[in-house]
């Protein structure tokens, strides 16, 4: 299948094909595809944005996905860095791919850098959207004074062979030196950037090409002294025609992280209720401001089934919280949890925490706690 102009294909048949041995572990909320070849490792992590290429990161502009509950790896990475070339070609509305040695001479250096597209079947052309229309002049002003306004983005037009516009977060301040990609479709790996000013607007001049580009943005924030990254896609997620030109702005918002719960059963006596992880009472308490500096609040929530696997909370919005916990099972008194962050040593009654990107995965924010029963109840 092609998807954001990049084919993905099944993993264990493609590794398989390629001589590959092939593995497949999962660590709780990870799920990693990995094959192994006469000193050769590929490592892809499902909906990560990067791969590992014996050990090295490398960046994927589509990231190895489950579809139908089959897990889909991108064809091109994957053959170019085992160092194979891939070829297309079509007869009708059918496409035929071949992956063969690489050219001699061609140097994949193991990262899959070709510079052949994907090709998809030429869907019918779809028309350029729109400028916004300008607004209406406004009326002569009567002699009485009329307040000034608040100060807003200027108005842009589109270009051809421009694409421009602002980075802001959700309270319209600028994001300054912030690198903006302009991502040609027509070739792998293929970008153009510009960093934003201090008023978060950046412009790009593309090259004279028949292509079409899609935009985006990785880049780090500091919060409570550690580095968070961030990868956004522009507001208007659609790829445009070099030729027309575009604006596509970004704005930074519903900046949520979540926590994963892992019970201690052993903790709980035979004399008391099966535990259920429904009847565990979360409480996080913000401790200063939130990531986006407003002051946040109290979140009391029952654990519940995360949509990446296990049990925790999600949609907490980023920020530093104190977290605490009580065991509510129906029909039996309320009994106090100890806890602690996986990985420490000690558990008590509540314990301050931060998010962090698992793997440097960026725009994923996690962090996993171990919980007990308190011995003294």
């Amino acid at each position: 299948m092609v998807k954001d102009g990049r084919t993905l294909v099944p993993f264990r048949k493609l590794f398989e094909a390629l001589g590959f041995t092939v593995k497949w572990v999962e660590d709780g909320a990870i799920r990693k595809a990995i094959g192994t070849k006469d000193g050769l490792s590929i490592e892809l992590t499902i909906n990560q944005t990067s791969a590992l290429v014996n050990g090295k990161a490398v960046a994927l502009d589509v990231p190895a996905q489950i579809i139908d509950g089959h897990t889909m790896v991108p064809l091109r990475f994957v053959s170019e860095s085992s160092g194979y070339q891939v070829a297309f070609s079509s007869s009708g509305n059918a496409w035929k791919i071949q992956i063969g040695d690489a050219v001699p001479g061609t140097d994949t250096g193991g990262t899959g850098t070709g510079t052949e597209p994907d090709p998809a079947p030429t869907p019918a052309p779809e028309p350029a959207p729109n400028p916004a229309p300008e607004p209406a002049p406004s009326p002569t002003p009567t002699p009485a004074p009329e307040p000034t306004p608040v100060p807003s983005p200027s108005v842009e037009e589109i270009e051809p062979y421009v694409v421009k516009g602002y980075l802001r977060n959700a309270q319209g301040n600028p994001l300054p030196g912030v690198t903006i990609n302009a991502d040609n479709q027509l070739f792998y790996d293929s970008n153009m950037s510009a960093v934003t000013d201090e008023n978060g607007h950046y412009r790009i001049e593309l090259s004279q090409m028949p292509a079409t580009w899609i935009m985006s943005t990785t880049f780090t924030r500091e919060y409570n002294g550690k580095e968070q990254r961030f990868y956004l896609r522009s507001d208007v997620d659609q790829p445009f025609a070099g030729s027309s030109g575009a604006i596509r702005n970004f704005t930074l918002k519903d900046v949520v992280g979540h926590i994963e719960i892992h019970p201690d059963f052993w903790s709980f006596d035979d004399s008391l209720p099966q535990f259920q992880m429904n009847d565990l009472e979360v409480t996080l308490t913000p401790v200063g401001p939130l990531f986006d500096g407003s002051a946040g609040k109290s979140i009391i929530t029952r654990a519940d089934v995360l949509s990446t696997g296990g049990h925790g909370v999600e949609k907490i919005p980023l920020g530093r919280y104190k977290i605490s916990a009580t065991w509510k099972p129906e029909g039996h008194s309320t009994m106090p949890m100890l806890i602690r962050v996986t990985g420490t040593s000690k558990f008590t009654s509540s314990v301050e925490f931060d998010f962090h990107n698992p793997l440097g995965a960026p725009s994923i924010f996690l962090n996993q706690f171990d919980t007990k029963l308190d011995s003294q109840t």
